[in-house]
């Protein structure tokens, strides 16, 4: 008989440029303050306000952690992140019941060039991680470009649906370097001030570094419930999206109808949202497509940066923090709709009824995936 539990989101953590505490970077979104920096040697550098982790405090806190363990910057904010939500949860990480997930597009990609390449394999990273928490298992790594995250959460959730697992642990990290940077600069996609999602000022993207953790359990109480989720690849370009959004559309439609809901049902949808001109017109697209344009959206890169494979988690933690608090993200750098299609944007907090939540995100080669919340603390 194939099981179908539910999956409970216990807790989670996040490093970002706005701190390491959810509750104190949740209070700056409320009141609109970016993380973004443009002092930064890099974002002179590259001409774009950038989104970075305080690497001071990182290496404090891994002094008190771990002192003698010899890890990379990367996986030390991956270590960080996923011990403070091990920790509230009170799970087991040493248990053959826990799983391990990892979503990162880069990883180690730092040690080019070192003597220490070894670990630039994500599989060896992943291993290295899983091991400081004395996990048995084989880790799974899911890095599928800006859409990892949420594919990870996807994944992990089912892997709890179906009982073979009773909880899961899963990591997003991704940590800036001159390789990325460099990247995001030759396709011109880089913003020379603070990305605009879906103002018609909009220019281009914030990149930014970011760490976070959520763990899952078929067991564990808690009020955010992860419902079905899915993913579509319309294959539409190397990295510019489907003009009609199609995979935007059928990986929300598949995510609606394995959660039995109807679109007007959803109350709030965090898009991806990277204020690049093609990817903001699609997600427009889309939600009209899907019938979801009356729907409250918010979109959060203008606080800490495009964070590549730890975007997916660290925006859906910002989602659940929202469906706990009962009030709309404001979307920070939005003025005037700049897309064909109209979206109900807030530019405020607000307070706002939500039961049902979607995420949403797209990425390079034309990936997409939808995932779907549900709390109990809506009337």
């Amino acid at each position: 008989m194939i099981q179908d539990l539910k999956v409970k989101v216990v807790s989670f953590s996040m490093i970002t440029a706005l701190g390491f505490d959810v509750d104190a970077q949740m209070e700056r979104i409320l009141n609109s303050e970016s993380g973004l920096s443009t002092t930064h040697p890099w974002a002179i550098q590259y001409e774009s306000p950038l989104g970075l982790i305080d690497w001071n405090e990182v290496e404090k806190r891994w002094s008190s952690l771990a002192p003698k363990v010899d890890a990379t910057p990367f996986e030390k904010i991956a270590i960080l992140s996923a011990n403070e939500a091990i920790q509230k949860a009170k799970i087991d990480p040493t248990s053959s019941e826990t799983l391990m997930v990892f979503s990162t597009t880069k990883g180690n990609i730092g040690l080019l060039g070192s003597p220490q390449t070894k670990r630039i394999h994500l599989w060896e990273t992943a291993g290295f991680i899983s091991g400081f928490f004395k996990n048995p298992n084989v880790p799974v790594v899911i890095s599928n470009a800006c859409v990892s995250g949420v594919l990870a959460l996807n994944f992990a959730a089912d892997q709890l649906r179906l009982g073979i697992y009773k909880n899961a642990v899963v990591i997003g990290a991704d940590q800036l370097s001159h390789f990325v940077m460099s990247g995001f600069k030759s396709f011109k996609s880089l913003s020379d001030s603070a990305c605009k999602p879906f103002d018609q000022n909009r220019n281009g993207l914030n990149l930014g570094e970011a760490a976070a953790a959520m763990v899952l359990s078929s067991e564990g109480q808690a009020t955010v419930e992860i419902l079905y989720g899915a993913s579509h690849n319309d294959a539409n370009h190397i990295s510019g999206p489907s003009r009609t959004a199609e995979g935007m559309y059928y990986a929300v439609q598949d995510a609606l109808a394995l959660s039995k809901l109807q679109p007007h049902q959803i109350q709030s949808i965090s898009v991806h949202g990277t204020a690049t001109p093609f990817n903001d017109e699609m997600e427009s697209v889309g939600l009209q497509r899907l019938q979801m344009s009356d729907i409250p959206i918010h979109a959060l890169k203008s606080y800490w940066g495009h964070s590549l494979g730890a975007v997916g988690l660290v925006e859906s933690i910002a989602l659940i923090e929202s469906m706990k608090r009962q009030i709309a993200l404001p979307t920070l750098g939005y003025e005037t709709l700049g897309v064909s299609s109209a979206v109900k944007i807030h530019q405020q907090a607000e307070p706002l009824k939500i039961q049902y939540a979607l995420k949403v995100a797209s990425g390079f080669s034309g990936v997409n995936a939808a995932l779907i919340f549900k709390t109990e603390d809506a009337v």
